[in-house]
């Protein structure tokens, strides 16, 4: 196991940017569709707004996170056009110690429940080395929704 692999697994990267499949132990990260991010064809549920004013609400995939700020949807990490195939690593870099939506100033912040403050404070040879081992995984095409606004 590599560096960056090692850190995709202890930062928890699995939990929010794989889809994942039903196993008798429970749920675990799809390994056909290892971080390709929120399923683009996996139509949300319908929620109360009221519940949601109150609580955060995660998606049984916890790839969807609906709460006061709207609905974020986890990113496809893959090295794919439709997830992180076409970004540098400076990008990478932007995204994860700014917080700047696909590594680009002057973007939208990226939205919770990405914990990037807390990833920001690695050192950034670690930040490269997971964007290294990113750029190694199978890529896979998911194109992942916009975020959508909060409902007033």
């Amino acid at each position: 196991m590599d560096e960056g692999e090692k850190l995709v697994i202890i930062t928890g990267c699995n939990d929010c940017h794989s889809p994942k499949i039903m196993t008798e132990r429970g749920p675990i990260p799809d390994p056909n569709r290892l971080l390709s991010g929120h399923n683009a064809e996996e139509i949300l549920a319908p929620y109360d707004l009221a519940t949601a004013k109150a609580y955060v609400l995660f998606n049984m995939n916890n790839t969807a996170t609906i709460g006061p700020w709207g609905t974020s949807f986890s990113a496809n990490l893959t090295p794919d056009d439709t997830g992180i195939g076409t970004w540098s690593e400076e990008q990478f870099l932007i995204a994860i110690k700014h917080g700047k939506y696909k590594g680009l100033e002057g973007s939208r912040p990226l939205l919770p429940p990405m914990p990037w403050q807390a990833y920001a404070q690695m050192p950034d040879k670690d930040i490269k080395a997971i964007f290294a081992y990113l750029k190694s995984i199978k890529p896979v095409e998911n194109l992942v929704p916009q975020a959508i606004p909060p409902v007033l």
